[in-house]
């Protein structure tokens, strides 16, 4: 279970590998958290419902950067509207591994407003500190 290490690191120097390298390095640190293939798997089908629905502008994990107050829980502002889907509602529908396994995706493959995201949603939903390191790294 993902809950029996409690501190990731990521170096920022990943963030300028290519997309495979940075899959691989998050997926080599869930498989380490005991995160199965098949729950790897289900984040790829998140992934294609995100794109499907347009909603990887969404904070679809829940925690949104309230202008300068820092981030905040906010569960009703990933809401798509064309068709209506809840894209936080159904972050939270998946295995408790799969979303475990996606925020820990999120940590090295996407956006600072993800990582973000996804650091509050593993320091606050699991438990597990990100330390981040390297050049322009904060530490808090």
């Amino acid at each position: 279970m993902a809950d029996d290490k409690k501190v990731i690191t990521v170096n920022l120097s990943m963030f300028g590998q290519d997309a495979a390298a940075k899959t691989a390095a998050a997926n080599k640190v869930a498989k380490e958290m005991g995160i199965s293939d098949e729950a790897l798997a289900q984040v790829e089908d998140f992934k294609q419902q995100l794109t499907l629905h347009d909603a990887w502008d969404l904070p679809f994990m829940g925690y949104v950067n309230e202008d300068g107050y820092g981030y905040a829980y906010v569960p009703d502002a990933a809401i798509c509207t064309v068709p209506y889907w809840d894209a936080h509602q159904a972050f939270l529908d998946l295995p408790y591994d799969v979303q475990t396994a996606f925020a820990i995706r999120m940590l090295f493959t996407h956006r600072p407003v993800d990582r973000y995201g996804a650091d509050m949603f593993l320091h606050y939903q699991r438990g597990i500190n990100v330390k981040w390191e390297g050049e322009g790294a904060n530490e808090y």
